[in-house]
């Protein structure tokens, strides 16, 4: 057993590793200025792209970062992939300085290539969490999950003090969306990447100090481990080859009796323990036929009354064949349109009523500020009450949250803030939450990889998002997009609930 103390670091430094993770958590509030900036200098731009584009760019990247994380850990190991991957992530944070005076090359290099590097970040340390915490994962991972959400309470307060000081109000409206026209403010847009590249830059190194100072020597003592129960397997089939091995008995190697008395006793002898011993095989050979019979009678009447708990260990192509994979596939996509569109336009639905910018920063904040301490009680509830019954409950409150953040935000605003810090608790868990349910329905051998899968089939969902949600928008108006997301959550529950039946 590993020190208490050395499982500490590990937390703590998976904790700070984690803070860049979760562009969505803080993309949603940082939207309205990108939005304001291009609108602002839109006769430069050489190619101009809805901004939120890069959100779903940066979906689709992850998955594409969990698919291809478990060949580059087992290539370059554990520690020097989370170390590498660090760095690169700083750097695309840091260029965003950059790429955001073209919509294009900011979503394909801050929303690409920063969603790439978050996967592989994501995967291995979730390995590294759920090889090292083998008592408490729920835990683990609800405290690893808080750091996305705590680097997002970071990076929500830093946009405001960076870009809008001053609590300026959008003060323009074009085609049912408000921009903010203070050049001041859209000038310092840019900025922000600086800043918040340089904090993922120390962030990162830290975190990825205390890990390697608290697993080292464990992955060092599971390789031995690995080794020593090796050798011991061959000693013990060593042991059943020289067991197995036929000794000649001592009776067929006696010397002949010296008189045809002595013969004839001895005869005798030989006779009756031949006789004794047959009945006892006898015996004993019905005694273990009964036995298997009431073994196999029981094991079948088990089989009847039970259902498999999780597929142990299954790879993407054993699981994909199974109807589970395609009813969390289903619930994790219908989920995430939910997700989406509460973390990245929150804000730009709020701002059509509530015209006080910090007011709505505020409301990130404390939503994000809540999920430090929610997400680790979600890992506990998920370890005593079961990771389907949390996927169940959260997916079901956040199909009614949303529905009422559209009844109220035009006839009590402030309580629409309120609703927005409390659907934030249903929708932040959601990678958390499927993670989890990866691994206990097909194993953890495969987690990264089956996760990824998983995730393959929001690629075309996100991509299509921009489009789908700007259509709506003109078409039918922002409360019946904000409706469309209750309704895919309801689907979501509906989908982990029929789990139990197969």
């Amino acid at each position: 057993m590993r020190p208490n103390y050395r499982k500490a670091l590990v937390l703590v430094g998976t904790f700070l590793n984690a803070f860049p993770l979760s562009l969505q958590s803080y993309f949603g509030n940082l939207l309205p200025y990108i939005d304001s900036y291009y609108y602002a200098y839109r006769e430069q731009i050489g190619f101009h792209v809805d901004p939120l584009w890069t959100s779903s760019v940066f979906v689709c990247s992850f998955i594409l970062g969990m698919i291809v994380s478990s060949p580059i850990e087992r290539r370059l190991g554990l520690h020097q992939s989370i170390l590498a991957t660090d760095i690169c992530l700083s750097l695309a944070l840091l260029l965003g300085y950059f790429t955001v005076k073209e919509p294009l090359a900011l979503a394909l290099v801050f929303g690409g290539s920063q969603g790439t590097f978050v996967g592989i970040v994501y995967s291995m340390m979730m390995k590294l969490l759920l090889l090292t915490m083998t008592e408490h994962k729920g835990l683990a991972t609800g405290i690893m999950s808080a750091g996305p959400v705590f680097g997002a309470l970071i990076f929500v307060g830093v946009s405001y003090v960076v870009i809008n000081p001053y609590n300026k109000i959008p003060d323009l409206e074009v085609d049912n969306k408000a921009y903010f026209s203070d050049k001041d403010l859209v000038d310092r847009v840019p900025y922000y990447f600086l800043v918040v590249g340089a904090m993922t830059a120390a962030f990162t190194f830290i975190g990825m100090t205390l890990i390697y100072l608290g697993s080292w020597k464990y992955i060092q003592n599971q390789l031995e481990e690995n080794v020593e129960e090796s050798s011991l397997t061959c000693n013990k089939e060593d042991c059943a080859n020289t067991d197995s091995t036929p000794i000649v008995s001592s009776d067929e190697e006696e010397a002949v009796p010296v008189n045809a008395t002595a013969s004839r006793e001895h005869s005798k002898i030989r006779q009756d323990t031949v006789r004794k011993t047959k009945k006892c095989k006898q015996v004993s050979s019905s005694n273990n036929v009964l036995a298997r019979k009431i073994q196999r009678e029981e094991f079948l009447e088990d089989k009847r009354r039970t259902k498999p708990r999780a597929i142990s260990d299954a790879s993407p192509q054993e699981a994909i064949k199974t109807a589970r994979f395609w009813l969390v596939w289903l619930a994790y996509v219908s989920s995430n349109h939910t997700n989406y569109l509460h973390l990245n336009l929150y804000k730009r639905y709020g701002q059509r009523v509530i015209l006080d910018d910090s007011l709505l920063v505020t409301a990130g904040i404390i939503s994000n500020a809540g999920m430090v301490v929610v997400r680790p009680l979600v890992g506990i509830a998920s370890d005593r009450f079961g990771i389907r019954g949390m996927n169940v409950y959260l997916n079901a409150a956040s199909c009614l949250f949303m529905s009422l953040m559209v009844l109220v935000l035009h006839t009590c605003p402030w309580l629409y803030v309120v609703l927005v810090v409390v659907e934030y608790m249903g929708v932040s868990p959601h990678t958390m939450l499927f993670s989890l349910l990866t691994a206990y329905e097909f194993g953890k051998t495969h987690c990264g990889s089956n996760m990824g899968l998983i995730r393959s089939g929001n690629i075309l969902l996100v991509l299509l998002e921009p489009v789908f949600v700007d259509a709506l928008i003109r078409a039918i108006g922002w409360d019946w997009l904000f409706l469309t997301g209750s309704l895919t959550s309801l689907v979501a529950t509906m989908a982990v609930l029929a789990l139990d039946f197969f």
